[in-house]
């Protein structure tokens, strides 16, 4: 065996453990010229894997910068994606509607992308966040331009500025559904079920010339005369892919994701380009799990509920955080806490005023069931908990009652001074008081992957010796470093479509001025 091929070898298998944070250049893959097709079954200008938010956006740019389009996805459908799953919540600067507002048109690029990083607690890689933050607003305002359903503008954790563009159905769906008629208009198919498994490099001129998708006696092969796109997703997609690539959460949470977002396709980019991975160890985990039917389970926005005066404890009734945490910075706190969970707690008032402002079985997720299953589940009492006494509630929930009862009199107490002693707070207007006493216990949520493939910062996929590999692109998911150690909310979804956005220009030529 050669040194070529027994360091390419090594680096695959460090690569596919999903271990390394940091990029280690690793020796060429071995494919050549004289390993290419003798002849295609079919030629495009471009390929595009995948058919989520940024397969999709990044076919439609291609297109219209005049670039022949060919589709390949390994799922079924669009609306089996990643962005179909997601909240509606796409943050952008530069979007009309940002400038529009008074105070969203104080934001910039600069403090968008600072913003990402801070957040990421600085494992951020620049690239692809300049590119995101510079170009997110043409993103937005596109989909706009193409029909997008009502949205607003909202203030979210981790964000400085007035940013956050939220549909009014809370429901990524509006997004593909924007994008499937585009592709329509456009007389553009997508080849379904027809999975990438082989990259075709031509090492000699470090360029991707074409891949093979589909399985068996159904794999066609197809020459990508100008640059292939890759846009297959995340690593979520299922208990199995999760674990595989990020061993800290085997066995833990949820685990949601588009189905055919198995990391595959990652794994073909390092076996025949010998492409490096990084920051394959960061997921987003939100702590709004309910585990029900073995690693599965719906989402559950418990700022609704904190937001109303509710509190968040551990199993030994104590707070652990303030409840005005970034989502996904508090779901590194669950693995110190008592069989790795927490609990969103509300007094009768606390849950009245929240189901003023948000009702059972809105989309929104409190939880995300209807509203019937909502009650079944409280009636059940096996995650979701109303009782008229803290002595049941704790009965029923397992929370140690002396630990909670010490906690809300620290609470009301804090209310009355404006003063939390625990952590900091000094917002908090509502005592808990009295039951019906209603708790919610959550887990991770695993629902994002935050490693793949390094980029330029435009979208050039880069090889083993940190170069751009010619004709090769990468959007959405698949890219690394985007997030650093963790997830902002609203950042997957809009750089998801404006990664798309940007590489089918940049795959076609463009230039920007």
């Amino acid at each position: 065996m050669s040194k070529t091929e027994l360091s390419r070898r090594h680096f695959l298998g460090a690569a596919v453990t999903g271990a390394a944070a940091l990029t280690v250049p690793a020796a060429r893959a071995a494919s050549s010229s004289a390993e290419l097709p003798a002849k295609w079954d079919m030629e495009t200008d471009v390929v595009v894997l995948g058919c989520g938010g940024a397969g999709m956006m990044a076919a439609c740019q291609a297109h219209d910068a005049g670039a022949k389009v060919e589709i390949f996805d390994k799922g079924m459908s669009p609306f089996h994606t990643a962005t179909n799953l997601c909240g509606g919540l796409f943050t952008a600067w530069g979007s009309r509607m940002q400038k529009a507002d008074p105070e969203g048109s104080k934001d910039t690029w600069e403090t968008f992308a600072n913003d990402i990083i801070a957040y990421g607690e600085h494992m951020s890689l620049k690239e692809p966040v300049y590119a995101f933050a510079k170009h997110s607003g043409e993103a937005f305002d596109w989909l706009e331009d193409n029909g997008l359903k009502p949205h607003h503008l909202e203030k979210y954790a981790g964000h400085s500025q007035l940013r956050a563009h939220r549909q009014e159905s809370f429901k990524g769906r509006d997004y593909i559904e924007v994008l499937v008629a585009a592709l329509e208009k456009r007389g553009l198919k997508i080849h379904h079920g027809m999975g990438l498994s082989k990259i075709y490099y031509d090492e000699k001129a470090n360029r991707i010339v074409g891949v093979a998708c589909g399985k068996g006696d159904k794999v066609v092969t197809c020459r990508a005369k100008k640059a292939v796109i890759l846009a297959t997703g995340g690593i979520t997609g299922t208990p199995e892919s999760l674990d595989f690539w990020v061993p800290s959460v085997a066995g833990k949470g949820v685990a949601i994701g588009g189905p055919s977002n198995d990391g595959e396709a990652l794994r073909i980019a390092v076996r025949d380009a010998g492409v490096p991975l990084s920051h394959m160890q960061y997921i987003a985990s939100y702590p709004c799990g309910i585990v029900v039917n073995g690693r599965n389970g719906p989402y559950c926005r418990w700022w609704f509920i904190t937001g109303q005066g509710g509190i968040l404890v551990n199993k030994k009734g104590e707070r652990f955080v303030t409840e005005l945490e970034g989502i996904c910075h508090v779901t590194p706190k669950l693995a110190a806490n008592p069989d790795g969970c927490h609990y969103v707690l509300a007094d009768k008032a606390t849950w009245d005023r929240t189901l003023q402002k948000i009702q059972l079985g809105a989309l929104v997720g409190l939880p995300s069931w209807t509203a019937e299953r909502v009650e079944a589940e409280f009636a059940k009492g096996e995650n979701l908990w109303k009782c008229d006494t803290l002595e049941e509630l704790c009965e029923k929930s397992g929370v140690d009652l002396n630990g909670l009862k010490k906690q809300i009199a620290v609470w009301n107490e804090a209310v009355d001074t404006k003063n939390d002693l625990q952590f900091g707070r000094k917002d908090q207007q509502w005592k808990l008081t009295e039951g019906p006493w209603y708790m919610i216990r959550m887990f991770p949520w695993n629902n994002l992957s935050c490693g793949g493939v390094r980029v330029t910062e435009k979208f050039e996929v880069l090889g083993w010796d940190l170069k751009p590999v010619g004709g090769f692109y990468a959007a959405g998911e698949t890219v690394a470093g985007v997030h650093g150690a963790f997830y902002c909310g609203g950042n997957a979804c809009g750089f998801a479509h404006t990664s798309g956005f940007m590489a089918g220009k940049y795959a076609t030529g463009y230039k920007e001025a």
